[in-house]
């Protein structure tokens, strides 16, 4: 340094190529040299004979001069590390920022995470979070002043688990420390479980709620079911959200519950669905008659301005249908309990009960269109086909006569939807003559109903072995264009 012959050396060594080589030899030097000083005489000469060599990375300069400020930060006699580059190299970073933070040197170890430029989970975070361990376990410092200095001082680092924390203080004895650390953790999941601990049930079901993880709140109800039975009901009264999530849970294990939580409330309507969800989870038949027999009464009880009306009337019907079918069962010997009105005429149709059939139908108001799609179905499976044809004569059909086409054609039955083309209306018989394969005929309809587009959706369906009727449509096509 400040040498006239150091002009002499460089131009020495860069004749014989070893310029880069002792670059890194200086920068080597440097840090392996434990003196400050020395350090950056080391790395001046590093770095003005790197200078001269445009090649070369600038890395490792850089990277030694940031250990070398961090190494001489540690050895200070205040810190008291006296480590060597080499053992850095073998501990890494992160051991030497746990040994400050056993030491107590937080401050240090968050100057080195940061200007090492380390990810926050591995640096500032977990620095700060052995901090704030520390600071919990200060007993003699006020728990107001504890919280505020830590939530301040963690407010820019979101990573950090202050559930974690908490524990730290529930384990140093400092439960109501623990809550107030609680409030700034964001995550639920965290959050609930410690405070449910701590015995702090309905602050937890505020934090569930607020949540919206069901899940969580099916945990708090369950403690404090536990903790707190007697009190269950009117602590989950005060939150709408948990209340109805204890009522659905009462639904599906403990109807008897249900039914004395609507009671307390006078929900009659409730009251009433409970009855019939019992009526269901009984076999015998007289017991579930008897649970639905008390379900009209309590909608009727709480019926305001006919509200519950419709479902008395439904109730109602549902008994009068039971007890038609235990009477069917009796004198059939077959299996009719448990079947919807529907079902129950389509197992009459099936043994050829017709007449009780049409009763059922009467009685129960089943509308008559759904009585003939069922009746021409069943006939159908049955093949009965004279019945069937006897049945679309009975009266006029109030769904029409292109049911049946469908119902005899399903059945590959060409014969009988032939009978019923006659009847079918006008705008649909090409449609269905060509459905049943009918092609010609379907032909001279469109051509009479003058119907150029239909000819053309004929001539679409017509094969090879339809080139007659494919001739006859196009002379169709030519008169009607001739008459236009």
């Amino acid at each position: 340094e400040k040498s006239y012959k150091a002009d002499e050396y460089l131009r020495t060594i860069m004749e014989n190529k070893e310029l880069e080589v002792a670059v890194q030899q200086c920068i080597d030097a440097a840090a392996h040299e434990y003196q400050p000083k020395t350090q950056k005489k080391l790395l001046r000469a590093a770095f003005f004979g790197k200078s001269f060599v445009q090649s070369m990375n600038p890395n490792s300069f850089v990277e030694t001069c940031r250990l070398l400020r961090v190494l001489n930060a540690v050895r200070d006699h205040m810190v008291g590390l006296p480590l060597t580059y080499l053992q850095l190299q073998c501990l890494s970073v992160d051991v030497l920022l746990d040994r400050l933070v056993l030491r107590q040197h937080y401050y240090l170890a968050l100057k080195i995470a940061k200007f090492l430029r380390l990810q926050e989970p591995e640096g500032t975070s977990r620095i700060l979070a052995h901090w704030a361990c520390y600071k919990v376990a200060q007993l003699h410092i006020p728990t107001d002043e504890v919280a505020k200095a830590i939530s301040e001082k963690l407010a820019s680092s979101p990573g950090i688990l202050y559930s974690e924390i908490a524990r730290k203080a529930v384990d140093c004895g400092r439960q109501d420390l623990a809550i107030k650390l609680l409030d700034c953790e964001p995550r639920a999941s965290e959050q609930v479980p410690i405070l449910v601990e701590l015995g702090q049930e309905e602050r937890a079901l505020v934090k569930a709620i607020e949540s919206g993880d069901t899940d969580l709140v099916y945990m708090v109800m369950l403690k404090l079911k536990e903790t707190r039975p007697t009190q269950l009901d009117m602590i989950i009264r005060a939150y709408p959200v948990a209340w109805s999530l204890y009522l659905k849970v009462c639904k599906e294990w403990d109807l008897q519950k249900l039914e004395s939580l609507h009671d307390q409330e006078d929900n009659f309507a409730g009251i009433a669905e409970c009855k019939i969800i019992e009526s269901y989870k009984t076999s015998r038949p007289e017991q579930r008659i008897a649970c639905l027999q008390a379900a009209v009464a309590k909608y009727k009880q709480g019926s305001k301005k006919g509200s519950n009306d419709f479902c008395a009337a439904q109730t109602e019907d549902q008994m009068r249908l039971m007890r038609y079918q235990l009477k069917l069962e009796d004198k059939f010997h077959d299996k009719f309990l448990d079947l919807s009105a529907h079902e129950t005429m389509q197992r009459l149709m099936e043994i050829g009960e017709m007449k009780l059939a049409e009763e059922l139908c009467k009685d129960f108001k089943v509308p008559e269109k759904r009585f003939w799609w069922l009746k021409i179905k069943v006939l159908a499976d049955k093949e009965l086909w004279m019945e069937l044809e006897k049945f679309s004569k009975s009266k006029k059909s109030p769904i029409g006569y292109e049911p049946f086409v469908d119902i005899c054609w399903e059945h590959k039955n060409k014969f009988e939807a032939q009978k019923y083309m006659q009847r079918v209306k006008d705008e649909n018989k090409v449609r269905y003559l060509v459905k049943i394969g009918n092609l010609e005929e379907a032909a001279k309809v469109a051509f009479e109903q003058k119907d150029d587009s239909a000819l053309n959706f004929i001539l679409t369906k017509c094969t090879a072995a339809n080139r007659a009727v494919s001739e006859k449509i196009a002379t169709m096509k030519q008169q009607l264009a001739g008459k236009r």
